[in-house]
């Protein structure tokens, strides 16, 4: 072969190996402040007088088809004239000097002249074997030169330095070039949550396109890559489809797992590109990830954050509480599930248990709030666990293990809190002061208002008085409470709640009434309230709902609904006091006030009647159940001769539509009325004339069958009253 033959087909080679594809994106190392600064060169090698090379942009990263090894050289042509590219060409070597064969990226393929005055990037890649780092690699840079046998001279030689790395420092960003724009990378926050059997990273990775054009995001793949070469995928969220358009900032959330027994120390966040045709993932960025604390389990107070597919969410436990439950026990605990990030997050579903001593586990239901749908960024929504246990089973420690089903239907640890069995009793407020409930859709304000006692024969009917204030913006219907007393002593009495039906407006009240039959003698001093928002057996809240009408007949009990309860908070109880009004003005029977004046009886053969004045005022700024209530009138002979009743539900105090104000008042109605005149049976009372001097007119309201006197004045028979 003749040499001119030779020097032809060895240039059509080069040009082959020249010609070769793709899209490997060059990079440079950005401060803080996202201002470029280029690279420090790894090595120089004059290509002549006028022109040379520099290599920098090294990289190698592990992937399943071997270690790929990618890197760019700078060419500079300070002459007068083009430089071409087919007379030069790069040979890689390894350790103890095996060769590896160095392709042109498919973006690159049709640069072959440098112009004057200019300089040109043409980046590579090459396959090298498991056993090369990348400070076993040499670079030749060599030239054609058809007067040596060999027909190459080397024109320089290139090592890479004992000190350098790829990965680019924490708090500095890491840009990349592509589609003629460029993009700066950085980690703007990065946290490490961790359950029993993972670590839980989650990385926020800022974008800024600090070119002149529109980027669309390539389909980036992400990973945590250790000191020791282990490597993790992490799940992007936001990056799909991505526009940043010049000058402008997104970010994406980044999560994933980390088995626990992994060293969370040294971690790199590793961002490649994998190109389909060339069957390689690309390395693009390499970012040092900062040190951050371990979070293990916490008390009640302290926040956690965990992450999942969705993002990063912060939890903390408000508080872990053993609640009387009939002949069990409610193991319950209340978190707060908060969104810090600066996308909405869906509310995570799910599950968990308690571990009593470390040994004996106890699944538990999870309550979601039921008008709550996701948590915008910056918001927060309340989470309650809860179980039953025997009242009597006594331990020492209680572990509350929070879980997640992924969208795989796996469960997953997610975090834990610890508490001491001495620190599970709810806290008690004084009776002057209130407790505010927080949950979406039922903010509301709680205060005690009284306690009242109503006798009875053989028992008492005690009752608490609870003012519920709407701190909604819209008309809701107060939350559904379970409600106990508890004794001084510890004995806990169950009671009934009497609910309002109707809903209530903004800054609206509505009293509720506490009720529970005691044995009579009970001390009730030192009683406190216990409350807590009723959960029905399928783990939703049970929430009212409202009527229009005033009939109160059919009003809800949730205590009767409610297989357990949750959220508890409780109160001191007053002491009772006693207003028993003489005269017979500002009777309270909320909602109503009832005043009663020149009152008197009169009789003849067929009856004996009673005739009053009245006046009755309703307060209609707050709602209040009349069920079960009447008022009841009591003529009572103080010589023991005759005791007469006439009793009335509060419920009929409400006027019909079809009445007016001349239509004939047979019960008592809101407003004021003259005359009034109830009709009582008089039997032998006739006969007994000679015995009758005075009575007492007592008023009573009676609730479920029990009494109090709230009313009362002496007169004489058949005289009329001031």
């Amino acid at each position: 072969m003749t040499r001119n033959r030779k020097r032809s087909l060895i240039v059509l080679t080069v040009a082959l190996v020249i010609l070769m594809s793709s899209a490997m994106p060059a990079a440079v190392v950005a401060d803080s402040a996202g201002n470029a600064e280029t690279t420090a060169a790894i090595g120089r090698v004059h290509l002549n007088d006028s022109a040379y090379v520099e290599i920098n942009r090294l990289s190698l990263l592990s992937d399943a088809n071997g270690n790929v090894v990618t890197f760019t050289l700078s060419i500079t042509n300070n002459g007068a004239k083009s430089l071409s590219l087919i007379d030069y060409w790069v040979r890689l070597l390894g350790k103890n000097g095996d060769p590896f064969t160095a392709k042109i990226m498919p973006q690159d393929k049709d640069k072959t002249r440098i112009a004057a005055g200019s300089t040109q990037e043409l980046s590579y890649y090459a396959i090298v074997n498991e056993a090369t780092s990348l400070h076993d690699l040499k670079f030749s840079l060599m030239k054609w030169d058809f007067s040596l046998d060999n027909f190459e001279r080397m024109l320089g030689e290139i090592t890479v330095p004992d000190d350098f790395t790829q990965v680019t420092p924490a708090g500095r960003a890491h840009t990349v070039k592509f589609s003629g724009s460029t993009m700066n990378l950085a980690v703007a926050s990065f946290t490490l949550g961790k359950n029993e059997k993972n670590s839980l990273p989650n990385v926020t990775l800022k974008l800024k396109n600090v070119g002149n054009h529109s980027i669309t995001v390539p389909a980036y793949r992400f990973a945590v890559r250790t000191p020791e070469g282990y490597t993790y995928p992490l799940t992007a969220k936001g990056v799909k489809d991505l526009v940043v358009n010049s000058q402008e900032t997104k970010e994406i959330t980044l999560t994933g797992t980390v088995p626990a027994s992994v060293s969370t120390e040294g971690w790199q966040l590793v961002v490649t590109q994998y190109l389909a045709d060339l069957s390689l993932n690309m390395p693009v960025a390499c970012l040092e990830l900062p040190h951050v604390m371990k979070q293990d389990g916490k008390g009640a107070g302290v926040e956690v954050e965990f992450t999942d597919e969705n993002g990063m969410y912060t939890a903390k436990l408000n508080g872990m509480y053993r609640l009387p439950w009939e002949d069990q026990d409610i193991l319950t605990a209340d978190l707060s599930l908060a969104n810090k990030g600066s996308d909405s997050l869906p509310i995570p579903d799910m599950t968990g248990y308690f571990l009593l001593d470390g040994t004996v586990k106890v699944d538990a239901k999870v309550i979601t709030p039921a008008k709550v749908l996701g948590l915008a960024n910056g918001s927060s929504v309340g989470l309650q666990m809860a179980a039953k246990v025997p009242y009597t089973y006594e331990f020492s420690k209680l572990k509350l293990v929070l879980q997640e089903k992924t969208s795989d239907q796996k469960t997953v640890d997610v975090l834990d809190f610890e508490t001491p069995a001495d620190m599970l009793k709810v806290p008690i407020i004084d009776p002057s002061s209130s407790f505010e409930l927080t949950d979406s859709g039922y903010r509301s304000k709680f205060s005690i208002q009284s306690v009242k006692t109503y006798q009875g024969q053989s028992t008492d009917q005690y009752t608490a008085q609870v003012l519920i204030e709407n701190q909604e913006k819209r008309f809701t219907s107060p939350v559904k409470l379970v409600a106990s007393f508890r004794a001084a002593g510890g004995t806990v009495y169950p009671a009934n709640v009497l609910d309002v039906k109707e809903k209530v407006g903004p800054g609206g009240k509505a009293q509720i009434i506490v009720t529970s039959v005691i044995p009579k003698g009970v001390d009730t001093s030192g009683m406190n309230l216990l409350l807590g928002e009723a959960v029905a057996s399928d783990g939703k809240l049970v929430l009212g709902e409202a009527s229009d009408s005033d009939d109160d007949s059919d009003a809800d009990d949730a205590s009767s609904s409610a297989d357990m309860y949750v959220k508890p908070f409780a109160f001191w109880l007053p002491q009772e006091k006693k207003d028993v009004k003489t005269p017979l003005k500002g009777i309270s029977l909320a909602p109503y006030t009832l005043s009663i004046d020149h009152f008197g009886t009169t009789l003849n053969e067929k009856e004996l009647s009673l005739k009053f004045n009245y006046e009755i005022v309703k307060d209609a700024s707050t709602r209040v159940s009349t069920e079960g209530r009447k008022i009841v009138f009591q003529i009572n002979d103080n010589n023991g001769v005759r005791a007469i009743e006439w009793s009335a539900d509060l419920s009929s105090f409400e006027p019909r539509s079809n009445e007016t104000p001349e239509t004939p008042q047979s019960k008592l109605k809101v407003g004021k009325h003259n005359g009034f005149k109830i009709s009582l049976q008089n039997g032998d009372l006739l006969y007994k004339l000679s015995f009758l001097k005075s009575y007492d007119f007592n008023i009573y309201e009676e609730f479920q069958g029990h009494r109090r006197l709230v009313g009362t004045m002496k007169n004489d028979w058949f005289v009329n009253s001031d």
